[in-house]
């Protein structure tokens, strides 16, 4: 069946979900990469840019490029390993320079090569929520601020996943990391809250790998690091109540690393295949047809 154009397929193993194809051929076609290699990675990052990079784009490269930006952007609704790429590329929408482009091509030409990414929800028993966050401190070399990244877990389920450049510059890399935590304790708590009007009751385990964030939750209090914002130590008294519960991963194995860096081929399918997601090539027969 298809659910807003994404193609849902339920087998014997469980259900298989996957984005709508034609995102990516309108991409590949907009943006007149039909002839051009796969690059193995959605992005790189550039510490320097030169005045060919902050070049302006035209009136007409600017809609083109808002254009591609948008249909990515919804694309990585459905695509994890392309999320933090393409919330890079984004961030220019007011002002998009050449560089800005650039970013984008490189998303598509990186979906050249990986086309099909397919959501497996095999069947599973009770299961409580566990959220992956991970955090990348002033990641921006522009404006130094830091990107916060998290996925939702219902046992082999992944149910979200965000990218998000944090408002507010952090001054240490564990106050980014607890406005990553925090972040995605109110994420699950808000699915929390979503499987009580469904009947379905269960716990919301939050994983992160900053062992410093982990100290500022565990205490009361902001003691020394007063830089920390007040509004964010409400993770505290949850934690104290048992509403949720905090606890490390290793980096390696968090796959919410995926969400806040650029990182190698190797590791986007090491996450991706923690999250149970599975590529594929071809072409789904059930896909809706693309446009003349």
């Amino acid at each position: 069946m298809r659910i807003l154009n994404r193609i849902v397929r339920w087998t014997d193993a469980g259900l298989r979900v996957e984005a709508d194809p034609r995102h990516v051929e309108i991409l590949i076609k907009e943006m007149g990469l039909g002839e051009a290699n796969a690059v193995k990675t959605p992005g790189v990052k550039d510490r320097e840019k030169g005045e060919h990079g902050e070049q302006p784009l035209d009136k007409a490269e600017a809609s083109m490029y808002r254009s591609c930006a948008a249909r990515a952007t919804y694309l990585a609704q459905d695509r994890a390993d392309i999320a933090y790429a393409v919330k890079e590329a984004c961030r220019d929408m007011a002002n998009p320079t050449a560089s800005s482009w650039e970013k984008v091509k490189r998303v598509v030409r990186y979906l050249k090569g990986e086309p099909r990414v397919v959501y497996e929800y095999n069947w599973q028993n009770y299961e409580d929520i566990i959220v992956y966050v991970d955090t990348d401190w002033a990641g921006c070399f522009k404006t130094r601020k830091s990107t916060s990244g998290g996925a939702i877990m219902r046992g082999g389920h992944l149910l979200k996943h965000w990218s998000s450049t944090q408002q507010t510059i952090a001054l240490s890399s564990g106050e980014a990391e607890l406005k990553g935590i925090v972040k995605g304790a109110a994420e699950g708590l808000g699915l929390q809250s979503v499987g009580k009007d469904l009947n379905i009751s269960y716990d919301v385990h939050v994983y992160t790998d900053s062992s410093a964030a982990m100290g500022m939750v565990a205490r009361k209090g902001i003691g020394r690091v007063r830089h920390v914002e007040v509004g964010e130590l409400w993770i505290q008294d949850a934690v104290n109540n048992k509403v949720l519960t905090v606890n490390k991963v290793k980096g390696e194995d968090n796959p919410a690393d995926i969400l806040t860096k650029y990182i190698d081929q190797g590791k986007i399918h090491q996450h991706c295949h923690g999250m149970r997601l599975v590529p594929e090539a071809g072409r789904p027969e059930s896909a809706p047809a693309t446009s003349a």
